[in-house]
């Protein structure tokens, strides 16, 4: 997932710890995954992970994509696909008050949430509030717009939505770092509150091992007479990370 990004900025040191260095470590990096995700909610069961990350920075400006796709059952009958997929614009400053300003999409196609799939189109300003030779913070916010479509319905939701994030990395030692990402995204349709925690590990020159729980809760979501969603679902992955770049 985020295991190249995070690797490089948790690399702070001596002086840099006492002034936030928020440029982008040029040129092209890349993250590819593969192993096995337990969810929990309305789907019980154990299925194949796919997270893949790519990232190029030029100067101040940063462009990257992201990639997750889960195979599962509904109580081992019919076959889903869940996929997640967001791209990424990113400017950095080298003053503050605002450390970033990021432009993003994403597409969230998840039938056991009760949608047939949603866009977010997000524009966040962030800022560096903390950093030290081993972790750093990051916390952002800004606002949007989403587009509900709901299964065998043609009719789209437009609404607006804001968004707030944290991004917290702990370099526990040489080869291995914690993270963890908060986002609470408000809507007419409900709030979404999204918790992602990842322990990853070089396990072998750009192979590295990671272990990955996505908590994933919702105030309110639509519902059938057959039907009723679980509000809240996990998903616990263990993939083998390949770095490039």
């Amino acid at each position: 997932m985020a295991a190249a990004v995070v690797a490089v900025l948790s690399g702070a040191t001596g002086a840099d710890a006492a002034k936030p260095k928020t440029d982008p470590k040029p040129g092209w990096h890349g993250a590819f995954g593969a192993g096995l995700s337990s969810s929990s909610g309305v789907a019980l069961t154990t299925s194949l992970n796919s997270t893949d990350r790519v990232r190029d920075t030029v100067g101040l400006w940063s462009y990257g994509g992201n990639l997750s796709y889960n195979y599962f059952s509904y109580n081992g009958v019919a076959g889903v696909n869940r996929l997640v997929t967001t791209l990424q614009v990113k400017r950095s400053f080298r003053s503050e008050p605002i450390s970033f300003v990021v432009g993003s999409v994403l597409y969230d196609h998840n039938l056991f949430d009760g949608y047939n799939h949603y866009f977010v189109e997000m524009l966040n300003a962030g800022r560096r509030v903390f950093t030290t030779r081993t972790m750093h913070l990051d916390i952002e916010a800004g606002g949007g717009a989403r587009q509900n479509y709901y299964p065998g319905v043609r009719a789209v939701q437009d609404e607006p939505a804001g968004d707030v994030a944290m991004n917290y990395v702990w370099r526990l030692r040489r080869g291995a770092h914690f993270s963890e990402r908060m986002r609470v995204m408000g809507a007419r349709s409900g709030t979404l509150l999204t918790s992602s925690t990842g322990v990853t590990m070089t396990i072998l020159s750009h192979l590295a091992l990671k272990f990955s729980e996505q908590v994933i809760h919702y105030t309110s979501l639509p519902s059938t007479a057959l039907v009723h969603y679980a509000r809240t679902t996990t998903f616990t992955t263990l993939n083998v990370i390949y770095h490039i770049g």
